[in-house]
C-alpha cells in the first residue's frame, strides 16, 4: 500500500470513529433523557406513597378515636342497663313486699 492509500484509510477510519462517537453521544443523550423522565416518575410515585402513608396514618388515628368513643359509649350503656336492672329489681322486690304485706293484712 502506498502512503496515500494509508492516509486515505486512516482518514476513513477517523471518520468512522467520529460517526460512531456522534451516534454514541446521541444514544447517551437519549438514555439520559429517559433516566431523567424515570427519575421524575419515581419522585412522583414516592410522593404518592408518602401521601397515602399520611392518609392511612390519619385514618388509623380516626379509627382509634372512634373505637375509644365506642368503648366509652358501650361502658355507659352497660352502666345504664345495670342501673335499670337494679331499679327494676328494687321495684319488683317492693311490689312483692307490698303484696306480701297486703296478703298478711287480709289474713
Amino acid at each position: 500500500m502506498s502512503e496515500r492509500d494509508l492516509i486515505q484509510e486512516l482518514k476513513s477510519t477517523i471518520k468512522d470513529f467520529a460517526d460512531e462517537k456522534d451516534d454514541l453521544l446521541k444514544t447517551i443523550k437519549q438514555k439520559e433523557s429517559r433516566i431523567k423522565t424515570i427519575m421524575i416518575k419515581l419522585e412522583h410515585a414516592t410522593q404518592d406513597v408518602q401521601s397515602v402513608g399520611h392518609k392511612i396514618e390519619d385514618q388509623n388515628k380516626e379509627i382509634a378515636k372512634l373505637r375509644a368513643k365506642l368503648e366509652t359509649k358501650e361502658k355507659l350503656l352497660e352502666d345504664a342497663l345495670s342501673k335499670l336492672k337494679d331499679v327494676y329489681e328494687e321495684e319488683t322486690e317492693e311490689e312483692n313486699n307490698e303484696d306480701n304485706d297486703t296478703d298478711k293484712n287480709d289474713s
